[in-house]
């Protein structure tokens, strides 16, 4: 590296620190320090750098035996010295060749965009996720600890990205070794120059599942970008090789031991014993995941959060980068535009007084985040909610006193015995059953209460419905002029996965019948972007993977006010909202939700004002001039980052030793090897979607069984 070069990378550590990435908000705390410090080790290689004469310049220490690393940073005497967490370089032959990848000229961000202050009197600390309100002598709490917060100092690949700085560089061999951190949903986007056509590469250790088919969607789109985007990189036979790590799907699917390990270690030690056999050593190579990630920075600190397969998201962005068209799915709903899907209350005429005051949700019954919280469940009406009645409560019932002490379950076999008299006795069955169906559902609603820790959050909600109908409908019996009280909460099933992974209409259905048939509000009507429009609360309550990749903008843009759902995962659109200014966060187990459900209607113009802010943030990025800047944000950029920091065969193993055709002949003919990866797609992507299968999906289903996995590898 020249001095030259060496220079301008230093320059970088001068840069104000206030010009930070207008999306990104966070505090500038010795982890960004260290960040920008990364970028001076990564550029100066093992080169100290001298303090100044107020002892205020960067120093680098020199790691030790073999190749560049990241040592100890600080800053002078004055501050504390940080131990940065990040992955030490490959040795190479030739220390001058590192980064030795591809020059991209640089992304033209635009910096005139303000992040929006919070609202006076509205505190959020960013540490320990306590946001606190001054108004009243009250505190609002924020999301769970273990949610958001992280103060493990981890400097990540996003984060690298977001500051405009290189990323470690990697090779081939790490990207093969990361995947031993997946079950399933990992490949390799492979650029062959010789036939200028990308490859999509599986591993035989991992079965094949339906998250899959988001992973060939990625492909398809992703190639088709590169192409547009960096087409001085992909001459053909011009240039070198490039592997990218790629994974899809609603959760990334990391296996358990590997997170414990990020989750446990947060120095520069990489795995070792049998998570090292298990997870790989060396260096994690970066991975773009088009999907939910993690929002703990240490879990997975190599994992880039890309935009979803998804028609809102990715497929909007290829529309886009075409056709420079605003897709259906992301335009507003007007008398102009019936097509668009959006709905704002301007364009629908509504108005913030005339919502209805309750916190509503129509939704699917899904699973949430199996391999974070395996021992959180879904009910099962007869097995896992109701007691079995004693013998002494069998007695009562033979003796007629049915309405003494009677469990939810038991109420249920009276009332299917009243229906079988209904004929005979009409009028009686019908007294009986309402007033049996009222005395159950509070039973059911307490009986669900026991039990809520055991429950996925949307049945919490379902609970948290439960008990405001039970409130509200004991508040109409006080009420002396018999007025009726609206339940605060309105949170339901308005389907669920049937057969063959189809969503189908909840209510009437056999599988909630018996829920229904004792008045517990499980499921619901089902509800449009128009309906809900409605109601003045929303709450985007995350499925399998912790979030909801349509629910979350598409209540950002509805009149009411948003009470996002804080979980351990987060999307990319996650990034550009803040608390307190776009949305109102709640807990990943709901605890706080009618706490600041109550704040809100205490403080309707702070509320409002919040609503208004998050419906003109889904305005901007819906807008063209918000999905360019998304384009190259979250797409654009960090792909820039990571080809740049892709180092070619020719340049690991010397030129004219290994060439790339020599590996990748070698690799297609190992059989027995735990990492050979199979191509299963190629793509030419001089044009969108013309990728073409090179095997059928049977071969694939029965290659990447589970079962043929047990055969090879045990």
């Amino acid at each position: 590296m020249t001095s030259r070069n060496a220079a301008e990378c230093g320059s970088t550590t001068t840069t104000n620190t206030h010009d930070h990435h207008p999306r990104r908000h966070r505090r500038r705390t010795t982890a960004l320090v260290a960040i920008s410090c990364a970028a001076v080790a990564l550029c100066v290689q093992r080169r100290a750098l001298r303090p100044g004469p107020r002892g205020d310049d960067v120093v680098v220490d020199r790691i030790p035996g073999g190749g560049a690393g990241l040592g100890i940073v600080g800053l002078g005497d004055n501050h504390r010295r940080t131990q940065l967490r990040t992955y030490s370089a490959r040795a190479y032959e030739n220390d001058d060749d590192m980064g030795r990848g591809v020059a991209l000229p640089p992304l033209a961000v635009p910096t005139d965009r303000t992040i929006p202050r919070p609202l006076p009197g509205l505190v959020d600390d960013g540490e320990s996720n306590i946001l606190s309100h001054s108004r009243g002598g009250i505190d609002v709490e924020g999301v769970d600890a273990g949610a958001d917060a992280d103060d493990s100092g981890a400097v990540t690949h996003a984060q690298l990205i977001d500051e405009g700085l290189p990323l470690p560089p990697y090779a081939i061999d790490d990207a093969i070794r990361t995947s031993r951190m997946y079950d399933n949903t990992y490949a390799l986007l492979v650029y062959d120059p010789e036939k200028d056509t990308f490859y999509l590469l599986y591993s035989k250790r991992h079965n094949w599942v339906n998250g899959c088919n988001k992973l060939l969607i990625s492909f398809n789109i992703i190639t088709f970008f590169m192409r547009r985007s960096f087409p001085e990189r992909f001459q053909g036979s011009k240039s070198d090789e490039l592997v990218i790590p790629i994974s899809s799907g609603d959760y990334p699917s990391v296996r358990v031991e590997c997170l414990d390990h990020f989750r446990e270690q947060r120095g520069n030690d990489w795995i070792n014993g049998k998570s090292k056999a298990t997870c790989g050593d060396g260096n994690p190579a970066p991975i773009l995941h088009f999907g939910s990630v993690f929002r703990q920075p240490h879990m997975f600190p190599n994992m880039i959060g890309m935009p979803m397969p998804a028609p809102e998201h990715l497929y909007c962005l290829e529309k886009w980068v075409i056709h420079r068209e605003v897709c259906p799915e992301l335009r507003a709903r007007s008398a102009s535009d019936v097509d668009g899907e959006l709905v704002y209350g301007e364009e629908v005429g509504l108005a913030w007084e005339d919502l209805i005051p309750q916190v509503v949700w129509r939704g699917t019954d899904f699973s949430y985040l199996t391999r974070v919280y395996p021992t959180l469940r879904k009910p099962i009406f007869t097995n896992n909610l109701f007691e079995w009645p004693t013998k002494q409560e069998e007695e009562d019932q033979r003796t007629n006193k049915i309405f003494g002490r009677m469990t939810a379950l038991k109420a249920a076999i009276v009332k299917r015995r009243l229906d079988r008299v209904r004929k005979r006795a009409p009028r009686r069955a019908d007294q009986n059953i309402g007033r049996l169906r009222q005395f159950n559902k509070a039973a059911a609603v307490k009986a669900m209460r026991e039990q809520y820790d055991l429950l996925v959050p949307r049945w919490k909600a379902v609970v948290l419905t439960g008990e405001a109908e039970v409130d509200a409908a004991a508040a109409y019996a006080a009420s002396p002029d018999g007025d009726a009280t609206l339940p605060w909460a309105n949170m339901k099933f308005s389907t669920f996965v049937g057969d063959g992974g189809h969503k189908t209409h909840s209510e009437g259905s056999d599988i909630y019948k018996d829920w229904e048939s004792i008045g517990f509000p499980a499921t619901g009507e089902y509800m449009s972007l128009l309906d809900l429009a409605r109601y003045k609360y929303h709450i985007d309550l995350g499925g399998g993977g912790g979030t909801t990749w349509t629910g979350t903008l598409q209540k950002l843009a509805l009149p009411g006010l948003l009470f996002h759902h804080m979980t351990p995962t987060k999307d990319y659109i996650h990034d550009y909202m803040r608390p307190w200014v776009h949305y109102i966060p709640v807990s990943s187990d709901l605890h706080d939700l009618k706490r600041k459900y109550d704040w809100s209607e205490s403080n309707p113009v702070e509320a409002r004002q919040i609503a208004e802010a998050g419906t003109n943030l889904a305005r901007h990025l819906t807008s063209r001039g918000g999905l360019e800047d998304t384009y190259n944000r979250d797409v654009v950029e960090p792909l820039r980052r990571v080809i740049e920091a892709y180092q070619p065969i020719s340049i690991v193993h010397g030129q004219g030793r290994v060439t790339w055709r020599h590996w990748w002949e070698a690799v297609r003919q190992i059989e027995d090897d735990h990492d050979v990866l199979l191509p299963i797609y190629e793509c030419e992507s001089w044009t969108p979607r013309t990728c073409q299968p090179l095997q059928g999906r049977n071969w694939w289903e029965k290659t990447f069984s589970v079962d043929n996995k047990r055969k090879r590898f045990g």
